[in-house]
């Protein structure tokens, strides 16, 4: 019997949430974050790079759409499993949240429910 993978948290951030990038990095910052991931429909990647470059970690771009259910965001949390990641999507939530993926499924809530 194999033991149980840890699972991959990822940060779902979308450009409406990056109005304060200098915020945003020192709140995330705690999340021990190892990548972020830009979306193909993200169409201003400049505040996307300034995040990773505050957090001192590499910016990746070209997975394509990352939307929930995709291929390519299931792979990243396939490679990403015990480690936390960032990926800014499209859309218009300005409210940042956690995706944890593991064995069993995913789960999605605020990032900053004190209850989680």
């Amino acid at each position: 019997m194999s033991a149980p993978q840890p699972a991959a948290r990822i940060i779902l951030l979308t450009p409406a949430g990056m109005d304060d990038v200098t915020w945003l990095a020192s709140d995330v910052y705690r999340e021990h974050v190892q990548v972020v991931y830009v979306s193909d429909d993200v169409p201003n990647t400049g505040p996307v790079e300034t995040l990773a470059e505050d957090l001192g970690v590499p910016c990746r771009s070209g997975h394509g759409l990352l939307s929930d259910g995709s291929d390519a965001l299931a792979g990243i949390a396939d490679r990403h499993r015990g480690e936390t990641v960032v990926v800014v999507r499209g859309g218009s939530a300005a409210e940042p949240l956690l995706m944890q993926v593991d064995g069993d499924g995913s789960s999605v809530r605020p990032l900053l429910d004190e209850d989680g």
